[in-house]
């Protein structure tokens, strides 16, 4: 029997696709699985944000992918812009749409002198609710946040904690309940919250808001537009120490500074500059953001632009970080980049860096509250500033590329 079968099937061809055919067919499969890739490899070789140098195109990782059609966004004539872009293939087929941020080539003079800043809140700060009788705190019951800024009290403006503390008195004394505008967040919209005041033991009706509305301290100045007199300091946004939360500054005053004493910092105690406003006013705060202050100084000093350095020439190895001690005058103390982050990271903990000079951590121990926005220079260029200071190694902290300043501030 097998051998019967063997014989029938002995002469019988396998069928195939004519060649022709077949190249078509492996062609056709080819190109599709080509743009699978393609596709599907724009989101891994593609970053979300994508910088554009003067006429050059730098990606985060260092380019974009060859072929790729992407308009580009109008250049901003000061600082920096960001756009939405879609990339196409072939100016046809849409591939991804990604944040494109454009920047001019910038000289900057270079901080590293300390300021002084005093002003007011744009409303009244919750810092603190609290029990005006056991069990009943009426602003905390009714929804009221610590962090949260109240502007006004039954649509009349607020300003001061005092004015606030009256205005809600009044409308418990009347039996009324106080309806409160409140912003949750620096950028956020103004909602409002009715809040029943209950009478304290003294007689007197409280909601049981402790609040706050002005503040003031002193920080270093990473950078000056020698064009225009605008300045970023501190790489951070100052935040209210209890609840952390971005402190929403109406205009305020810089002032010059004087250095009083040097705390050091310590592993677990970080350290700080200790000085007292001269008095004499040196400009006016214009706003606060994540990546830090922006301000207009009334002169300029005597001190020599240099270029602007981006996040892609930025190093790891030796570096030098300016900053005013006892000495009264900014001064270049050596520094190590240790690692850098994600290029398009738009945060203000970029990349790390190590204090290495003798001097610097003989008087200080590392870095320290005050120093936050001192300028960092490697290879003759601005490239960042110091922000944070790492609590349990005060010799390592954190630095911002100076590109986010420049975005806020722009």
């Amino acid at each position: 029997m097998i051998q019967d079968i063997k014989n029938k099937t002995r002469g019988v061809r396998k069928r195939r696709c004519p060649p022709r055919l077949e190249r078509m067919l492996i062609g056709l499969l080819a190109v599709y699985a080509a743009m699978l890739c393609m596709l599907g490899g724009v989101d891994y070789l593609c970053p979300d944000t994508i910088s554009v140098y003067g006429q050059g195109i730098v990606s985060a990782d260092g380019g974009v992918i060859p072929g790729i059609d992407m308009p580009l966004p109008h250049q901003n004539p000061v600082f920096c812009e960001s756009d939405r872009v879609t990339l196409t293939l072939g100016g046809v087929v849409p591939l991804k749409t990604v944040t494109v941020r454009a920047y001019e080539e910038r000289s900057l003079i270079p901080g590293g002198m300390l300021f002084g800043v005093r002003c007011g809140l744009e409303g009244v700060l919750v810092v603190g609710l609290e029990d005006v009788v056991s069990g009943c705190c009426p602003a905390k019951d009714a929804g009221v946040r610590v962090g949260d800024v109240i502007t006004a009290v039954d649509g009349a403006t607020v300003s001061s904690a005092a004015a606030l503390s009256a205005a809600v008195s009044k409308d418990g004394l009347d039996g009324k309940t106080a309806v409160l505008s409140v912003i949750r967040g620096k950028d956020s919209a103004s909602e409002t919250i009715s809040v029943t005041p209950c009478r304290a033991p003294d007689g007197i009706f409280r909601a049981g808001i402790w609040s706050r509305d002005q503040t003031a301290g002193i920080g270093t100045v990473t950078f000056i537009d020698p064009e225009t007199g605008v300045f970023g300091g501190l790489g951070h946004g100052i935040c209210d120490a209890s609840t952390g939360a971005l402190l929403p500054l109406a205009r305020g005053t810089t002032l010059g500074v004087t250095v009083g004493e040097i705390v050091r910092g310590t592993a677990g105690n970080p350290g700080e500059l200790r000085g007292s406003f001269t008095g004499v006013r040196t400009g006016t705060l214009l706003d606060n953001t994540p990546c830090g202050v922006i301000g207009v100084f009334t002169s300029l000093p005597d001190i020599a632009p240099i270029p602007m350095g981006h996040a892609r020439d930025l190093q790891t190895g030796d570096a030098t970080v300016m900053c005013t001690l006892d000495d009264g005058a900014p001064r270049e103390y050596e520094i190590r980049i240790v690692s850098i982050g994600d290029l398009s990271d738009v945060s203000n903990k970029n990349f790390v860096i190590e204090v290495t000079d003798a001097e610097l951590l003989g008087k200080t121990g590392g870095i320290i509250q005050g120093m936050s926005g001192s300028p960092i220079l490697q290879n003759g260029k601005l490239v960042g500033a110091i922000t944070h200071v790492m609590v349990n190694q005060p010799q390592r902290g954190y630095g911002i590329f100076i590109e986010n300043m420049l975005g806020m501030a722009g």
